[in-house]
């Protein structure tokens, strides 16, 4: 009996495998046979589920983003707390460090390629909706939601950035705690009644 091929679990497998060669090698050194010894399989299966090298590239860009929206959903879902969730977007462990390091290469790659600026401004857009929805399950509203989930994306995008770069300076610890900081100045003149600023978020849960 011929074995049952998972396509969409190969190209993901494929996808994750492209994020970790990223981020050890940058875009420029990334390579069909590297991400094929990373994926352990052969570079003619790559080539078979993506378009060429920059179909690969774009869809390891696509697994790292949708990772984080995943984890969000499930935790929002869940009713988690505030810090909880925005944790997720900052690079506290090697799998979220692994997704700001494919973010920071493409970041690059789209101030050269119209195209690729065009979908990164489509996801920081998809981005800060999402911030919108977190705000509102914890409780918030009042001020436009759009402006303060716009400040919170700054805010991560500033901790994460640093935390990438000087990983021994910005522990987690460190990230949690800017991160508290900024939120209790950007939610000041936010109302609501759900989570507040000065909530405690368990350090096994970040």
């Amino acid at each position: 009996m011929p074995k049952i091929v998972d396509h969409e679990e190969r190209r993901r497998a494929i996808s994750a495998a492209a994020c970790r060669v990223i981020a050890t090698a940058g875009l420029a050194n990334t390579t069909i046979r590297d991400i094929a010894a990373e994926a352990g399989c052969t570079t003619g299966m790559v080539v078979h589920y993506f378009d060429g090298k920059r179909q690969v590239l774009l869809a390891a860009l696509a697994s790292a983003t949708a990772a984080v929206e995943e984890r969000i959903t499930r935790l929002v879902a869940q009713s988690a707390g505030l810090y909880e969730v925005l944790c997720q977007c900052l690079p506290m462990d090697e799998t979220r460090r692994i997704e700001w390091q494919v973010w920071i290469a493409f970041w690059d790659w789209a101030t050269h390629d119209a195209e690729l600026a065009r979908e990164q401004r489509q996801r920081y857009r998809a981005w800060c909706e999402s911030l919108q929805m977190v705000l509102v399950s914890a409780g918030y509203a009042g001020r436009d939601l759009e402006s303060v989930a716009e400040e919170v994306m700054v805010a991560i995008d500033g901790i994460g950035l640093q935390a990438v770069f000087d990983p021994d300076r910005f522990t987690p610890e460190r990230q949690l705690a800017l991160l508290r900081r900024q939120a209790a100045r950007i939610l000041t003149d936010v109302d609501g009644e759900g989570v507040v600023p000065s909530e405690i978020l368990r350090p096994d849960r970040v």
